[in-house]
């Protein structure tokens, strides 16, 4: 029962090649025992049914003279039909006398008419033979039938082992067709969910193969691949609005940037109030630094090939130290406290600034949105890093949005950003063929980021922890 219990849990648990090839091998296994049934009972069946109805024909036939005759005249007959009987085996014993062919009536044989097998020696064979008989009280004695039927039992076995012969090829030829059946269309399966998996990860020109059968899989095909070109026509469309009027405003808001500088150096010249104009140049730095973003990230998505045959062998946990050593300033300003676990040497083959901005800028996110006296803290693993925080996290609905351009949660919107550090973050770690994840650190955000070929590891024991001043160790 155990055993039972353990594969049916496995079997929930299986793909869903397995579970087709399950429920097709056992339809060909109901189908051939079925047939088998039938088969059976239209032979062997058959004949054993006809064989007890002889039997009990010919019980009644001699009940019926033992009622019409007396005791002579039913001996006496009884004598010429024992002798005379090939297919069955006649006994009569009375008190006085055993009458008919058998030497002894066997002492565990059944009552009519239920059978029982006995072995008795015959001299027609000249060898011991396995009889089927029953008795029954007749008028002064009892009457025992017995039939040979040892042809008959080697006939069942034989059906019996074909029968099992014939399961076993059912079950092989099952479980082989399925399982080529199931390949086929798991093959077909695979190639629309690594088409989509390419979308997600931004590579918005896959588009799904292909084949010759013209079959319903490549009639879906062919409405998945024109839904990407138009998700991609409408994808670029709206990237190049927006590239457009960041390019075209960022030449005249720095004009205007310049001419406020000039106003502001005569204003100081002529010790007036600047404050006014000190803030429209930090709100102009703000939208041309919104801009450059925006231009930055469209280079990033659109030049991936030309970028990364720049690439180098960089150190990921020398990234990190800087990155930890730039922000802590920002966090003493917020009395928080940052620890860094790089005790690992992780080697990957990427962009050294690039990534240095992707660290930074999440180590910016967990400072800015964890709050005053929260506890940051980054870990270096064998492929890649993970930041928590113990702020107020993100909930579950948002934390694929927050990847999207220009996108806020309502709560941060009262911290200053234009929501294109996430955006920014998963193109470069995308383009280090990478993989950004939001987790809940409960409370707080935790944030893994994982590189597939990193090389990975040698212990640099060296741990860092800013706690509203620097304590570190290398």
């Amino acid at each position: 029962m155990a055993r039972v219990t353990e594969w049916w849990q496995a079997s929930r648990k299986a793909s869903s090649v397995w579970r087709l090839t399950r429920l097709y091998t056992v339809l060909l296994l109901s189908v051939v025992a079925v047939l088998l049934v039938v088969l059976y009972q239209l032979s062997i069946g058959q004949m054993s049914r006809q064989q007890q109805a002889q039997l009990e024909s010919l019980i009644a036939q001699q009940t019926v003279l033992a009622e019409q005759l007396n005791t002579d005249e039913f001996i006496a007959q009884f004598k010429l039909q024992a002798e005379s009987s090939r297919q069955y085996i006649l006994t009569y014993q009375t008190e006085k006398q055993l009458i008919g062919r058998l030497s002894f009536i066997p002492e565990q044989i059944s009552s009519c008419p239920r059978l029982t097998r006995f072995p008795i020696w015959l001299d027609k064979y000249d060898e011991i033979r396995l009889l089927s008989g029953c008795s029954q009280p007749l008028g002064a004695g009892s009457l025992t039938v017995a039939i040979d039927d040892e042809a008959l039992y080697a006939l069942k076995a034989q059906y019996i082992s074909a029968s099992v012969i014939a399961l076993i090829l059912a079950l092989l030829l099952g479980l082989l067709t399925g399982l080529v059946f199931s390949l086929r269309v798991l093959k077909r399966i695979n190639s629309f969910n690594q088409t989509a998996q390419l979308v997600e990860a931004g590579q918005l020109s896959a588009r799904v193969a292909l084949s010759n059968n013209n079959d319903e899989y490549d009639h879906m095909a062919l409405h998945i691949n024109t839904m990407l070109s138009q998700l991609e026509h409408s994808f670029e469309t709206v990237s190049g609005i927006t590239d457009a009027i960041a390019h075209d405003l960022r030449t005249p808001l720095s004009h205007l940037r310049q001419q406020i500088e000039l106003e502001l150096l005569d204003k100081r010249q002529q010790d007036q109030p600047t404050t006014q104009l000190q803030s429209m140049i930090e709100k102009l730095d703000e939208i041309l630094f919104t801009f450059s973003a925006m231009l930055e990230l469209t280079r990033l998505q659109q030049q991936k090939e030309t970028k990364t045959q720049h690439f180098k062998i960089i150190d990921l946990s020398k990234i990190i130290i800087d990155a930890v050593d730039l922000i802590e300033p920002l966090a003493e300003e917020k009395e928080q406290i940052i620890t860094s676990d790089v005790d690992l040497n992780i080697t990957l083959k990427g962009d050294a600034t690039l990534l240095f901005r992707a660290v930074y800028n999440l180590l910016e996110n967990a400072s800015k949105y964890a709050g005053e006296h929260a506890r940051i803290s980054i870990r270096l693993t064998e492929s890649g890093f993970t930041i928590s925080d113990n702020g107020l996290g993100i909930s579950d609905n948002e934390k694929n949005k927050v990847f999207q351009r220009l996108y806020r949660i309502e709560k941060s919107r009262h911290v200053a950003g234009f929501g294109l550090g996430l955006t920014l973050v998963k193109a470069i770690v995308q383009l280090h063929n990478g993989q950004i994840t939001l987790l809940d650190n409960n409370p707080g955000l935790q944030v893994m980021v994982e590189f597939p070929d990193t090389i990975c590891c040698h212990n640099n024991v060296n741990k860092h922890t800013n706690s509203n001043g620097n304590n570190k160790e290398g």
